[in-house]
């Protein structure tokens, strides 16, 4: 039986990698639709109508359903002048406290953008252009990504305080099947 941490470790990998996929896709969606609009619009003389929004719109997906994805792979800039050369208890003291910073900040934004998103869907609120969408999905994606990220940064926290405290936080090794010699 595998330990409650490496359990908790591999649901938020899950579920980060099925909302790195949807970020993908919109990204994807993205790319051919502002490849569509240029190509009519040059081959044509006729773009598409919306695209602008629709890009405005889908960007955002791409980027907030990959925050937390990308804070759990060490994906974000760090500057590691000094950090990769702490070792031990300094090291995680310095990663608790970031940890901690950061889940003030994205519990905030996310608390902020989520009462924002609600308002936004109460009155109905839609872009400005062609072709009006509707604002607040995107709002509730904002403050869905930073609690997200406010998940994994409280995960990151209690790791972090847990190996200051000595416990050990590192998954369990699956035992692995001997390597077959090379002839």
């Amino acid at each position: 039986m595998s330990s409650f941490p490496a359990r908790i470790e591999r649901a938020l990998d899950a579920c980060w990698r099925w909302l790195g996929v949807g970020a993908n896709l919109a990204l994807l969606a993205i790319m051919f639709g502002v490849s569509a609009d240029a190509i009519l619009r040059y081959t044509l003389n006729h773009p598409l109508t919306g695209t602008l929004e629709g890009v405005e719109l889908l960007l955002v997906f791409s980027v907030f359903l990959s925050l937390a994805g990308t804070q759990a792979a060490r994906g974000h800039v760090a500057v590691d002048i000094v950090t990769g050369r702490l070792r031990g208890k300094p090291r995680f003291a310095l990663q608790a406290f970031t940890a901690a910073l950061g889940l003030l900040l994205f519990a905030t934004v996310s608390w902020a953008t989520g009462g924002m998103a609600i308002r936004s869907w109460q009155m109905g609120e839609y872009s400005a252009g062609l072709i009006p969408f509707p604002i607040y999905p995107s709002r509730f994606l904002v403050a869905l990504g930073s609690l997200l990220l406010s998940v994994q940064l409280l995960y990151e926290l209690v790791r972090a305080v847990a190996s200051l405290c000595g416990a050990s936080t590192e998954p369990r090794a699956e035992a692995k099947p001997p390597a077959e010699p090379v002839a």
